[in-house]
């Protein structure tokens, strides 16, 4: 899998240079997280179908499947797995509906897991619905402010999964 993320690589694979790379027999698939949703219908008509086409940015899964795309690889599914599957799977099958309709309620966590830099913001959610220990990240990153933990907060609970007393 290609991994295409020009805002920390500082490199974008264009179109052309992905469309070169999946001719290799080890390059089966792309992580696009270029942020340019037009992308996926680029690579399509370069590349064709045989091709796992994933995206690397939970906010714009809609819109990338919708032109064609296969599912993610997704930061918000660390803490909100069944909310992710189900939009993934929505998508899948057709329901754009559907998958707005989760993407609606998943907009302000996968806003929210970005307010500081990640992985900090996910550890802290990871933390406060029980799946790790502790929320503790390694140097030299830093952990989160008292404002990224209120939004975090806030975020899982407007996605039903913290109780909202418990976000105050």
């Amino acid at each position: 899998i290609v991994y295409n993320v020009p805002g920390r690589a500082v490199v974008d694979i264009l179109p052309a240079t992905l469309a070169r790379m999946a001719k290799l027999k080890n390059v089966n698939g792309v992580k696009d997280a270029s942020n340019k949703i037009e992308r996926m219908s680029q690579h399509r008509l370069l590349i064709g179908e045989k091709f796992s086409y994933l995206t690397g940015e939970d906010a714009t899964a809609l819109g990338f499947n919708a032109h064609g795309g296969v599912g993610a690889i997704s930061v918000t599914s660390n803490v909100a797995p069944k909310l992710c599957s189900e939009f993934q799977n929505a998508c899948l099958a057709g329901n754009f509906a559907r998958a707005l309709e989760i993407q609606d309620v998943l907009m302000p966590l996968h806003d929210a897991l970005f307010v500081e830099t990640n992985p900090a913001p996910v550890k802290y959610a990871a933390w406060r619905l029980g799946i790790i220990e502790s929320p503790e990240c390694r140097l030299p990153m830093a952990p989160v402010t008292d404002a990224t933990k209120k939004t975090v907060d806030a975020a899982l609970a407007q996605a039903g999964l913290l109780k909202s007393k418990a976000a105050e």
